[in-house]
């Protein structure tokens, strides 16, 4: 059957902001199955009417994940901590710059990179009042461009016309259902695996106590209970004399292990689908393997930043301009690339050969940089009697040449060598700021 094309017709055109009379339900906190999965990607596939509802319901249940709760905020703060600014010509323009720095930008900021996760979002943006917010995912139909008032709704606002046009901001292909939809079955397999590991280890992680009782005494059976019940929460059984209790089970130390090592597959599996690697949030095996995986995760962080760039810079700056902000009209969205920060080693080695080749620092400049208290007062003295010392006279050296000037050159550099590990020595103990 062929997908309709027919475009709901929208009502209250007249509007200036997204209707908020919009009838949110609770969330279906109920326990989530691969049953639930599927039956929820078959609502939001549906041709004929599609609705994500269900599907939400269980992205929601999902994030609760402590695994992939980190890696989706990993993917955030790279973004969120990455320096945006807008300029022209190089300059940064003040009144978009202010709005940059507000707390609603860096909540649209991550409304566009969340798109990636959930699929489809759409975000009410009012620059002027400092108001972005996002409009529930339930209720938004971007097959038919509209916002209903109840997520199963036929008819709704569409967003796509004039004024919402230039107050609302749809990111992502209207079909797309985000990662999030590869994750959830790992995120419930990986709670099934652990709810079975968690009753293994009730069953066989704490010994079983056993008392036996004689029927022939009335009477005895409770008495035995009661003693075995006010021992603790340990389990225990209640047998007549003579009876024996046996486990039919192939329990070894590596069956305990099973469900460990697939937890942990699952969570790898999590990792490698939404940061593309593993070793940035597990313990890595080598410094060259965490290396790579660090460079994967650049790629995919820079990846993040052109993403959000082309929202910004084809749809926000054009609503800026529309909400009265013509300043926008001529710049661009830009993430600053910050220089990398040198160790204290570095930067005191980069210092010394600069003092000794290029010109001398002041004293004061290595006090303040490297927190080391100077005593003037014995410096002073300390040159004072350098300068009383007598000098011997100054021997006319000959020029050295060929083999001669290549030895001196050497031991120049060896003396310099010697002085910079024992200067470097000395600043390694030294307190930081």
């Amino acid at each position: 059957m062929a997908k309709s094309t027919t475009k709901p017709k929208a009502k209250n055109p007249a509007l200036t902001v997204i209707d908020q009379s919009l009838q949110v339900r609770s969330l279906d906190r109920s326990k989530k199955s691969l049953q639930s999965w599927k039956t929820a990607l078959q609502s939001a596939e549906s041709i004929v009417n599609p609705v994500r509802k269900l599907l939400y319901d269980l992205y929601a249940d999902i994030v609760l994940d402590d695994q992939l709760s980190s890696v989706l905020d990993q993917r955030r703060l790279t973004l969120t901590n990455s320096t945006l600014t807008f300029q022209k010509d190089g300059e940064p323009i003040d009144d978009i710059q202010a709005i940059i720095d507000q707390e609603c930008f860096e909540d649209l900021l991550v409304n566009i990179l969340d798109s990636k996760f959930y699929g489809y979002s759409l975000s009410q943006c009012d620059f002027a009042n400092g108001k972005i917010e996002l409009v529930p995912r339930p209720h938004v139909r971007p097959e038919f461009g509209i916002v209903v008032a109840n997520p199963s709704d036929s008819t709704g606002i569409d967003y796509t016309v004039a004024p919402y046009d230039k107050l609302c901001l749809g990111v992502g292909k209207k079909n797309d259902l985000g990662l999030l939809l590869k994750a959830a079955p790992l995120v419930l397999l990986k709670r099934g695996d652990v709810s079975d590991w968690a009753t293994f280890n009730e069953v066989f992680g704490q010994p079983l106590r056993v008392g036996k009782y004689d029927p022939n005494i009335p009477g005895n059976r409770e008495q035995v209970a009661k003693g075995l019940e006010s021992m603790g929460s340990m389990a225990y059984g209640v047998l007549p004399i003579g009876s024996e209790i046996t486990f039919q089970s192939t329990y070894q130390t590596s069956s305990a292990d099973t469900y460990e090592r697939f937890a942990k597959r699952m969570d790898e599996a999590i990792s490698k689908l939404i940061i593309g690697q593993t070793m940035t949030t597990d313990k890595g095996s080598s410094r060259s393997q965490a290396e790579v995986h660090e460079r994967v995760a650049d790629k995919i962080a820079i990846a993040d930043q052109r993403f959000v760039l082309r929202y910004l810079n084809h749809h926000v700056r054009n609503m800026l301009v529309a909400q009265g902000f013509a300043s926008a009209a001529n710049g661009e969205f830009k993430f600053v690339e910050e220089e990398a920060k040198l160790t204290k080693k570095e930067r005191l080695e980069m210092d010394l050969r600069i003092h000794k080749e290029v010109a001398p620092l002041q004293i004061d400049y290595f006090a303040e940089e490297y927190n080391v208290p100077i005593d003037e007062a014995a410096l002073q003295e300390r040159k004072e009697q350098q300068e009383q010392e007598p000098q011997p006279p100054a021997a006319k050296k000959k020029a050295p040449t060929g083999k001669g000037k290549k030895v001196e050159q050497a031991l120049d550099e060896m003396s310099f060598k010697r002085f910079l590990n024992l200067f470097r020595d000395f600043f390694a103990e030294a307190p930081t700021r």
